[in-house]
């Protein structure tokens, strides 16, 4: 059961993470004053986000999957 929950709160988490890393970006964008080599590093660190999002996605299914069967 615990696996089942996982799969739903891990791609949530992921989001929320996504959202809070960026929210000061867009409000740069918005008002102009963003820098571009902080844009990229802030790109760096949503790639890694969603990089270990999709890890931990994928190991819940492998356990929920293994537990079923």
């Amino acid at each position: 059961m615990i696996w089942v929950l996982a799969a739903f709160l891990v791609p949530i988490i992921t989001a929320v993470l996504l959202f809070f890393s960026a929210a000061d970006d867009l409000w740069q964008i918005i008002t102009f004053r963003i820098n571009f080599s902080r844009l990229f590093d802030d790109l760096a660190h949503v790639l890694a986000l969603l990089a270990l999002g999709g890890v931990a996605e994928m190991f819940v299914l492998f356990m929920l999957i293994s537990r079923v069967l």
